[in-house]
This record gives C-alpha cells, structure tokens and sequence, in this order.
C-alpha cells in the first residue's frame, strides 16, 4: 500500500509539473508583462464581449483549446475553402459534382499528409493528423490508428452540406465580385490607434450603373441556422448576436472606401511631385478598385466621383448550410427523416446605414477600452470567466496552476 501511495505521490507531483503559469507563458514569448495587442479582429473582439478569459488565454498568452482542430471546424474550413474554389472554375462547369469534388480534392490532399505522419510517434495535435485518431491504442510504439467509419460519415454530411447549399444558391448563375478578401482598417484611441482586421467570405455586387453600385456582404455558415423560436425580444437579440461581426465588416469595408478617397486626393495633389507613392496599406485594393470602375462604367481611376458617393452597402448576409429540422421556415417541406435541415441565408438590411456604422464604431472602440483596462491592471486574475458551459476557458482554466489566473465569473 505505501508503494502504491508514493506511485500516486509521484503522478500527481508529475502533474503539477505540467500546470501552466502565465507570467512563465509570458516570459516564453520575452514579455515582462500583460501585452495590448494592437492589432483586433472581428472574431476576437466578439470572444471578449462573451468571455474575458477566454479571450486572455488565446489572444494574449496564445494558447491552443485542446483538441484545437475538431472535424466540425474542419469541416468548415474544408467547405469554404470549395465555395471559394468553386467560382474559379468557368460558369458551366460549376456543378454540384464538382463542387463536392473539390471538397474530396482538399481533403485527399490533407488525408495524404496524415497518412505520411502516420508512421511518426509524435504528430501535430493542432493539425488535421489528429481528426479521427483512435487514441485507446495498445501497440505502444505504432500511431494510433484512425476510426475510417467515422471518418465516412463526417464525410458524407460535409458532402450534404455542400448539396444544401447548392439547393438554395446555383453558383453558375453567381459571379462574386470579392472571395476571401482580406479587409483592415485603423481605429483612434485616446492616445494612439489600433487595426481591426478580417476576412470577408464574399462581396457581391448586387446592381451597378454610371450612377453607382449597391454591394453585398456574404458570410458562410456551416452550423445550423438559428431557430427563432422564443419570444420576439430573444428572437431580436439571437439575431443581432449573429450579424454582428458583420456589421464589423461592414465598417471596416466603408473605412477603406473613405481611406482611398483620402489617398487619391493626396495623389492627385501630389501628383506633380517626382517619385510620390501613395501608400494603400488601408485601402482598397487595386483589384477590387478596377472591378468597381469596370462595373461603373469608368475607364481610369482619375475621373470618377468619391467612393462613398458611388458604393452603396446594401445588406449583409448570412448563409447557413443547414438548419434545424423542426425550423419550420426553413424546413416546411422536408420530410422528418431528412439526414439534415435545409439551407438557409438570413438578411440584415443597410437602409439606415449610417446609424449601424456609427453605433458598430463606438462598440469596437468601447471593447477595446475594456480590453486596454483590463491590461494595465497587469494581473492575469483580472480577467474572468464566463458561465457558458461549452467556452473553452473551463478547458483551459484547469492547465494553470491553481490561484495564478481568475475562478471567479464575469
């Protein structure tokens, strides 16, 4: 019995060996103290609206949730990245088998690397060699072998998904005028300024003639579609919750169309001076500012009226490749024993426009002042947690040792 007790002694001073310490994580990184980051992105200033902590762990220490590559993100990215794959192909031969190919294509390609590493002891956990990784194994010097049926099955709702979407939107009759577009803009502080950056999945252009052109923001959505099933206040809540990273989008969009109105005033004052470059870091890009003139009808860049005075952003959008299969709205004609619920876009129209981007400047401004207050405390057991049983900062709580980071709530 006492070799037993000094076995257990042992695993648990092994353990706490392992438990994390944040000034130690910081001090890694060769930071002496609680850094502010000064570059944002949509996604991170949401996490810190819902969870000071978790915000902390992964957007100051750098930490990765565990497992940090699951196969519904997988399956998220791997459906984008075919979305956006689809529309480099010619209109006719956008099909759904093709479509579905491209997904089979991308994960071939990640499948084929995994199986390289299969023959490694250790492999990347952050990686997709992890995803269906039999971990009860008892052949101590082998990998873990993978579970091939579960494999199959996420495959094949991955695949419906895809056929979802193509149900609710033929891409043969869809050309984007933006894919994965990388959008950033600058932000004023009291004292200095910081950048939100982002990614935008797609912008259509909606309508265009000599006069302007109306723009859409489109996200896609592989979980389902919220049911708005609750009280209408909820309903509206539920809703406002899941446009509002785009609305950030939406913003940081309409700052890079006034940030070149600014530069190609400066280069047209300017423009007498040898060798003066303007610097279009926070701007549109020359891509998308040629696919707007061409639309517009204009032929250069020197005889078109400002930005802001020719583009309109007209709604956003979101798109949802499923849906609950009791949501009668998007699923009145399904039958009950369908695999999974249908696809479905949710609009938020930009008709007062200016009243969205001025409440979605002072929201992004006020969270990153809370982020700000929270730093110069300097003490990792400012920031709290959330009571959200699913955030990852129970997870990651549990790694440090005990009383060097927050267990009280928000």
């Amino acid at each position: 019995s006492s070799s037993s007790s000094s076995q257990l002694s042992q695993e648990d001073n092994q353990a706490a060996a392992t438990l994390l310490d944040p000034y130690e994580i910081l001090r890694d990184q060769n930071l002496d103290e609680i850094p502010l980051p000064n570059k944002l992105s949509p996604t991170s200033l949401e996490s810190f609206t819902k969870c000071h902590q978790a915000f902390f762990f992964q957007y100051i220490l750098k930490l990765k949730p565990d497992p940090p590559m699951t196969p519904e993100l997988a399956r998220g990215i791997i459906c984008h990245k075919a979305l956006e794959d689809v529309f480099e192909l010619a209109p006719p031969q956008r099909t759904l088998g093709n479509l579905q190919n491209l997904f089979r294509k991308e994960w071939g390609s990640l499948r084929a690397h995994r199986e390289s590493n299969n023959n490694e002891r250790e492999y990347r956990s952050e990686s997709y060699d992890s995803l269906f990784r039999i971990d009860n194994h008892d052949h101590e010097n082998e990998s873990p072998p993978f579970d091939i049926n579960a494999e199959i099955v996420w495959g094949q709702s991955s695949l419906q998904l895809l056929e979802n979407y193509y149900d609710l939107e033929d891409p043969r009759n869809v050309t984007p005028l933006m894919r994965e577009m990388w959008v950033n803009a600058k932000f004023p502080t009291d004292t200095d300024s910081f950048i939100v950056r982002g990614k935008i999945d797609r912008i259509d252009l909606i309508s265009s003639n000599d006069s302007g052109a109306s723009l859409r923001i489109l996200d896609y959505k592989t979980g389902k579609k919220p049911h708005f099933k609750y009280s209408a206040a909820t309903n509206e809540r539920i809703a406002n919750e899941q446009f509002w990273k785009m609305k950030v989008y939406a913003l940081i969009l309409w700052k890079m169309f006034l940030q070149t109105e600014r530069l190609e005033q400066s280069q047209r004052q300017q423009s007498e001076e040898i060798g003066k470059t303007v610097d279009y870091r926070y701007g549109l890009s020359w891509e998308l500012r040629q696919k707007l003139l061409q639309s517009l009808g204009y032929e250069n860049e020197q005889h078109h009226p400002k930005w802001s005075e020719l583009l309109t952003l007209e709604s956003l959008c979101l798109m949802y490749l499923t849906s609950h299969l009791d949501d009668m709205a998007a699923n009145f004609d399904t039958p009950p024993d369908a695999p999974v619920g249908k696809a479905k876009h949710l609009d938020f129209s930009l008709n007062d426009i200016m009243s969205v981007l001025d409440q979605t400047e002072n929201e992004v401004i006020s969270i990153q002042k809370q982020i700000k207050e929270l730093v110069d405390m300097q003490d990792p057991k400012a920031w709290h947690h959330c009571n959200w049983k699913y955030c990852n900062c129970h997870e990651m709580r549990d790694r440090f040792i005990d009383g060097t980071v927050s267990n009280e709530i928000m």
